[in-house]
């Protein structure tokens, strides 16, 4: 029996006795994550509707830059070849990003996407002795391993009228042997803290906890248009006990390839090192960033269009009066006064899928990814007559 994605939501919504939402950040990977079990019921997941306006991700609705789509192509005469094998190889993306940091190879660690590294960080220096200490609401993969292995999770409340980290109350939380996580920009607040921010509360952590780990997650990096802003990736590379993670998922496009990858203080990411999966890369992925880094133009061209797709959005809110976040990410969180799973069941109505859950402000904001311009439009009418 073939079941319809509403359906399944009703069926899953039972099953659970609560709101599963189905229309997830990071589509239907959050899915698999989230519903388990409950899979093997339903049988597979059904497709994308036709015309669906997927705005749940936050990924790049264009895809990669144009060399990295060729040499992922190219690269799958050597998809024979293991990752260490191929030409290029994983040797061969760790030395680019060396050169593109400044820094030698030993300071990078590559992962299968940047979620990769946020687990084996998780693994590598949590434990029920060492805590974990993040923001809340923030993203959510380090909670879930650290939980795992049964850690104590200090989440510190957000400043609710910023959308930002209460990185005082986070550094406070650290006092003794901790993973740090510093989501900047913050998922799913979408706000930023700026260069002296982050340098203070480094600096706090180290005099206050110094065998502390600080993982700054700078996921949404090349997406930040805020002057004040800065990559930590240089004081990571300085500091102890300091790193940092990116990925080709967002801004790059290649949220399907899964290559991401950590820099910083060599004892630290070589600890990371020893906690990675073999082969934990792809060589088409490997090919493709390779071959992304050299796109010199790409970056500021994919920065300058989610800017206006995503002012359009900003304005659209603003106009109707809700409050929303600074956005230096490719999606906003806006306070919509009703619960996000209400608005996200009401938006799939129209085919326009949109964000999941984020407690603990689910009753009030959602997130919504920015697409294209067209997509935006489309979805702003759709946005309007379901708030309507």
């Amino acid at each position: 029996m073939s079941v319809s994605r509403r359906e399944l939501f009703r069926l899953g919504a039972r099953a659970s006795g609560a709101n599963v939402p189905l229309i997830t950040a990071r589509g239907r990977e959050a899915l698999v994550d989230e519903l388990g079990p409950l899979l093997g019921e339903f049988g597979p997941i059904p497709p994308p509707q036709e015309g669906e306006i997927r705005i749940s991700s936050n990924e790049n609705p264009l895809g990669p830059p144009s060399g990295a789509v060729a040499a992922i192509r190219e690269s799958f005469e050597e998809a024979g070849r293991y990752p260490t094998n191929a030409v290029p190889n994983s040797r061969d993306l760790t030395a680019a990003l060396a050169e593109k940091h400044g820094c030698e190879s030993e300071n990078i660690v590559l992962g299968a996407g940047s979620g990769e590294i946020l687990e084996t960080a998780a693994h590598a220096f949590t434990s029920k002795y060492r805590p974990l200490v993040t923001g809340t609401p923030s993203y959510l993969q380090p909670v879930r391993i650290a939980t795992y292995l049964g850690a104590d999770v200090q989440a510190v409340p957000i400043f609710r009228k910023s959308g930002q980290l209460d990185l005082g109350g986070m550094a406070a939380a650290a006092r003794g042997p901790s993973l740090i996580f510093v989501c900047n920009p913050n998922n799913p607040t979408s706000t930023v803290h700026s260069a002296s921010d982050i340098g203070s509360f480094v600096e706090q952590v180290r005099s206050d906890s110094p065998n502390s780990v600080i993982h700054l997650d700078e996921a949404y990096h090349d997406y930040v248009t805020d002057p004040a802003y800065e990559s930590g990736v240089a004081l990571a590379l300085e500091t102890p006990n300091v790193f940092a993670t990116r990925t080709f998922s967002k801004c790059f496009g290649m949220a399907g390839m899964r290559i991401g990858y950590g820099v910083g203080h060599r004892d630290v990411i070589a600890t990371l090192r020893r906690y990675q999966l073999t082969f934990n890369t792809n060589t088409p992925g490997v090919g493709g960033a390779h071959a992304a880094l050299q796109d010199g133009s790409f970056v500021a061209s994919e920065r300058a269009r989610n800017s206006e797709a995503k002012q359009l959005t900003v304005d659209f809110f603003k106009g109707k009066g809700y409050d929303l976040y600074d956005s230096q990410t490719n999606f906003i969180f806006v306070d919509l006064g009703i619960p996000a799973g209400d608005f996200r069941s009401a938006c799939a109505e129209h085919n326009v899928a949109v964000g999941r859950d984020f407690p603990p402000m689910e009753k009030t904001h959602s997130r919504i990814s920015i697409g294209t311009s067209a997509e935006m439009q489309r979805a702003v009418e759709v946005f309007e007559e379901v708030l309507a």
